[in-house]
């Protein structure tokens, strides 16, 4: 646990957002993957037929779940990752497109909500491509770095041997 804080302590602003995002995602697809009516409620549609549960737990459910997953394995990977993180968010500049375009085309869709999910996919296009872009640390600093963690280690190290002396567990 020490390391994961240690880990979030050390990110990026554009890193804090790109996760920001991807838990966005990762919510919504949870969400409508195991309440779809809630889901759909929240979206303003209509399921017609049982087979429109299906859609909404497959296309707003499982796929957002999965691509919340590639960007969990990918932003730690960058910069290999970085054409994940990078692709995923342009897909979201396209759906922002879209629903903007739809409202520019005034096709019923100039409200309130709408302008809140253009907003919410805009951000989430936003932090996924600039944090896609993330640099890897200079070697100054992934040196400071490595001599903290052996600092630490070593710490660690003579506590548990302070504490065998003492007859105490590890």
């Amino acid at each position: 646990m020490g390391g994961l804080w240690y880990h979030a302590r050390d990110m990026t602003t554009r890193t804090q957002l790109a996760y920001a995002a991807t838990g966005v995602v990762l919510l919504l697809g949870l969400l409508s993957l195991f309440n779809p009516v809630l889901a759909t409620r929240l979206l303003g549609l209509e399921i017609a037929a049982p087979r429109g549960l299906s859609e909404v737990r497959a296309i707003y459910g499982a796929l957002f779940v999965a691509m919340g997953a590639l960007l969990l394995w990918a932003l730690p990977q960058r910069p290999r990752g970085a054409v994940v993180v990078r692709a995923l968010g342009i897909l979201w500049a396209a759906a922002a497109a879209g629903r903007a375009a739809s409202m520019a085309i005034d096709d019923g869709t100039f409200t309130v909500g709408n302008f809140a999910s253009l907003a919410l996919a805009t951000a989430v296009a936003v932090f996924l491509v600039w944090g896609s872009f993330e640099t890897p640390p200079t070697a100054a600093e992934a040196a400071a770095r490595r001599t903290a963690i052996a600092a630490r280690r070593e710490a660690a190290a003579r506590t548990r041997l302070a504490r065998r002396e003492r007859g105490g567990k590890a």
